[in-house]
């Protein structure tokens, strides 16, 4: 009951196929075919889409992060409006080196909102770069990205998160459930997400909130440590109408 409502997405199935349908089916590697990375597309980042998607498709932002030897990142965040069905948010990472090449670094989307990329760990060991997103409806979930980039294996790689939240949930004692969306840190590998117990609504978890310590292990986010102390109703609810208290 509890992880159907909650957190994160990374897995659900390609919200936007080339063909502009929400009636087709496509792989990562499907849409990754459609992403143009000519010279002129790159150019013109900040006006015209990269991904060919066949409905229509507006560019609501784009940016960069300069980078020392590791080459500069290019992004942009696209609105999909297929020819029928729900609009989705769609965001594009390419890296690209020194000469002007670009290269697909990876994408992300979602129902509902989609942040910026931003540059969380840069180091000798790894950079990793995290978008935030929610999912749309009243859930409240997450739809989150994190990609990874390694010196053993510079070329950058999606992260899987589809799973975090049963792992989360497994961890809770019985009769409490995540309830989204978490907050991740990825630069202190770091999660904190509320909690619902029995009796809550749908609007209102109450049972505390949950911390996770988090690990990368080969492409996949893992939970390391919980820390978690359960919150208790105090009594009724107490209501107050703005402007009927006395200073």
């Amino acid at each position: 009951m509890a992880l159907a409502l909650v957190l994160a997405a990374a897995a659900t199935p390609i919200l936007s196929c080339p063909g502009g349908t929400i009636e087709t089916k496509c792989t990562a590697a499907e849409v990754t075919a459609k992403v143009a990375l000519t010279r002129a597309r790159v150019t013109n980042i900040a006006q015209r889409c990269l991904y060919d998607f066949g409905g229509k498709c507006s560019v609501e932002a784009s940016g960069r992060i300069n980078g020392d030897d590791h080459g500069t990142l290019l992004w942009q965040k696209m609105l999909l409006s297929p020819r029928e069905g729900s609009q989705a948010r769609m965001l594009v990472l390419l890296s690209q080196d020194k000469a002007g090449k670009a290269t697909l670094a990876g994408f992300a989307e979602s129902s509902g909102s989609i942040g910026t990329p931003d540059l969380v760990v840069d180091n000798d060991k790894r950079r990793l770069i995290h978008v935030g997103g929610t999912l749309a409806g009243s859930g409240g979930g997450n739809a989150d990205a994190l990609f990874v980039s390694e010196p053993a294996a510079p070329k950058w790689r999606r992260v899987d998160l589809s799973d975090w939240a049963e792992q989360g949930g497994k961890l809770l004692p019985t009769g409490y459930w995540l309830r989204g969306p978490a907050q991740f840190v990825f630069d202190e590998m770091f999660a904190s997400a509320p909690v619902a117990r029995e009796g809550d609504g749908e609007c209102c978890p109450r049972g505390g909130n949950a911390f996770y310590d988090l690990d990368i292990q080969g492409d996949r986010l893992v939970l390391t440590r919980l820390r978690f102390q359960p919150m208790q109703p105090l009594g009724r609810d107490i209501e107050v109408t703005a402007g009927t208290l006395e200073d």
